[in-house]
């Protein structure tokens, strides 16, 4: 600019003129071109969003029908030898299979006091028959649930009667397994005398045998893989009493015409 435009001019800003609004007018739809893709619109899925949730739901709904499977109506029972894994593998099972968990050594306990202090108060008999009595109301119960029972529960030939109507799974481990993982704080058998297990489990596993439908190792797998497997064993069961039950139902009809 030369310096005579410049003197020409009023000191200051320049005022500013108003600028006229453009006209409003209706949003004209883009159509996209063919192949291309358009921006989302707010709380629209992209795409890939959309088939990646799509496919996350799709993998997930499986396994809630699985967790939904049929199992059988009545409690399945787990047996074994002390520090097996009974309590802890049945909680997972029964999360798995989406049913109740009972321990009937922890109901004892709720009801009459510590296990030993039982046992030295009333000796084993008394013990024996009070757990007998605590596991019948426990497999009295209707409908689906998991029940561990206590190592010595087999020795009782009321209990070992009763299970003949459930399915039972045995837990089995070895001593050697036990001793490296067991809280002996907690088992004071085990503590002072190790060799006690082996000892008790020669004595006591024709009885498990007998009363047993399955038997899994717990000290040859993770207790998640174990969970899955005894579930796949649970449900296989249910699925063959449902059958079982249809039978008999169909015969029953076929007498009464």
């Amino acid at each position: 600019m030369t310096a005579s435009r410049r003197a020409g001019r009023d000191a200051g800003p320049p005022a500013s003129r108003p600028v006229p609004a453009p006209p409003r007018t209706a949003p004209v739809p883009v159509q996209p071109a063919a192949g291309k893709r358009t921006d989302p619109q707010p709380g629209e899925r992209t795409g890939d969003a959309g088939a990646n949730s799509a496919k996350r739901g799709a993998r997930r709904r499986p396994a809630r029908r699985r967790r939904r499977g049929r199992v059988p109506d009545v409690a399945v029972v787990l047996v074994g030898p002390m520090a097996a894994g009974k309590t802890s593998l049945g909680r997972r099972l029964a999360r798995e299979l989406g049913v109740p968990f009972v321990d009937t050594d922890a109901v004892f306990v709720r009801e009459h006091g510590a296990i030993t202090e039982f046992f030295a108060a009333h000796g084993e008999p008394e013990f024996r028959r009070i757990e007998a009595e605590v596991i019948a109301e426990q497999l009295a119960e209707p409908g689906a649930r998991i029940v561990a029972l206590g190592g010595g529960a087999v020795l009782h030939p009321e209990t070992r009667r009763r299970l003949a109507a459930h399915p039972v799974v045995l837990l089995m481990t070895t001593e050697r397994a036990v001793l490296r993982t067991a809280n002996l704080s907690r088992r004071p058998l085990l503590r002072d005398d190790p060799g006690a297990w082996g000892r008790i489990l020669k004595e006591r596993k024709p009885l498990y045998d007998e009363v047993a439908d399955v038997t899994f190792r717990t000290d040859r797998a993770t207790k998640e893989q174990l969970a899955v497997r005894a579930a796949e064993w649970v449900r296989a069961q249910g699925r063959r009493r449902a059958a079982e039950q249809a039978r008999n139902r169909s015969r029953t009809e076929g007498e009464t015409e």
